[in-house]
């Protein structure tokens, strides 16, 4: 869920800033703000980015997190586990990684054939089509990593750590006694 626009409201009150204000620190006009904060519009990434530092918030918790759910509850009982991500079931990343792949792969095969049917016209420039198939191929990296990421999490949650073998611990202990 996006909290984004209600946050950006919250901040602004919590530092008692009128919208004006904000707008003037911000570089922008004070109607944007006023956008943001009834979910109208959606500001620019580098913006978004600009205003968790000007709040001194993460920019993940910016966007996703509760922030006045979790100012009530004293930050403590929150959304977050303790690295800091999202506490969402290994099965719905799954999910949403899987929807990612597919969504990727789709814009790939798209661009690739674009890119064919442009090569064979000699005045339309490829270089935005390969940038982006660059991109596409990059962020399905990236989804790789955090589905071998949740895999391995989600083994070392299930399976306990390997006993030692008896026949290796009793030895042991028959060492650290004649030692003795």
């Amino acid at each position: 869920m996006n909290f984004l626009s209600s946050n950006i409201k919250f901040l602004r009150k919590q530092r008692k800033l009128s919208q004006q204000q904000l707008a003037d620190d911000l570089g922008v006009k004070r109607s944007n703000i006023a956008a943001y904060e009834t979910k109208n519009v959606e500001p620019r990434l580098a913006l978004i980015n600009e205003m968790a530092m000007y709040f001194s918030v993460p920019l993940e918790d910016l966007v996703i997190s509760d922030l006045k759910q979790l100012h009530l509850d004293g930050a403590t009982g929150g959304h977050r586990n303790d690295h800091g991500l999202p506490s969402t079931s290994v099965d719905e990343i799954a999910q949403l990684s899987g929807k990612i792949h597919r969504m990727l792969d789709g814009f790939k095969v798209f661009y690739e054939f674009k890119k064919k049917m442009n090569e064979a016209d000699t005045d339309t420039p490829v270089g935005d089509i390969d940038n982006f198939l660059t991109f596409i191929n990059h962020m399905l990296e990236y989804n790789r990593l955090i589905e071998n990421i949740v895999k391995t999490n989600e083994r070392r949650a299930v399976s306990p750590p390997p006993a030692e073998p008896e026949e290796k611990a009793n030895q042991s202990i028959e060492e650290v006694i004649t030692v003795s």
